[in-house]
């Protein structure tokens, strides 16, 4: 497991956009490895590779966790202006991804924005897209396959 530490590391701190929610890194990171450990029966190699299959679980472990946060904010009845101003600001280390998104088709677009950007499940995005949960899955893929085809290079 440790070869893909980094790799776990990389996930979260990528889902993890403000430094409120970094603090939070070593907690998720925990969670992650266990339900890695607890879930690795549920892992078939027929259906992807176990380095798509490991981001899946950090990815969804990290986002569930920031939904925890957020209601526990919002049961404490904290300002949102608080969090606001502890937010990292805008720095040059974010991607643009206009480059990127424009290889994609307008469908593949929105199924891209709303998986990693809204962070919401393929089954939320066929409801709200009003396709197939294959539909997702067939545009996520095709849309990942023109990135890598196109061999776009990230630009810090």
């Amino acid at each position: 497991m440790t070869a893909y530490g980094d790799f776990i590391g990389q996930v979260i701190n990528y889902n993890l956009r403000d430094s409120y929610s970094r603090q939070f890194f070593e907690d998720i990171e925990n969670r992650c490895f266990y339900q890695i450990w607890s879930k690795i029966g549920s892992y078939n190699a027929s259906k992807g590779e176990f380095k798509a299959w490991l981001g899946t679980v950090v990815k969804y472990q990290t986002i569930d966790y920031k939904r925890g946060l957020r209601a526990s904010l919002r049961d404490m009845e904290i300002d949102d202006s608080f969090i606001a101003t502890h937010e990292t600001p805008a720095s040059h280390d974010e991607i643009d991804l206009e480059p990127i998104f424009k290889l994609l088709t307008p469908t593949e677009r929105q199924v891209f924005d709303l998986y990693f950007n809204e962070d919401l499940y393929p089954e939320e995005i066929s409801k709200k897209l009003q396709m197939s949960t294959n539909a997702v899955y067939t545009n996520l893929s095709r849309g990942r396959k023109k990135i890598k085809e196109a061999d776009v290079r990230w630009q810090f």
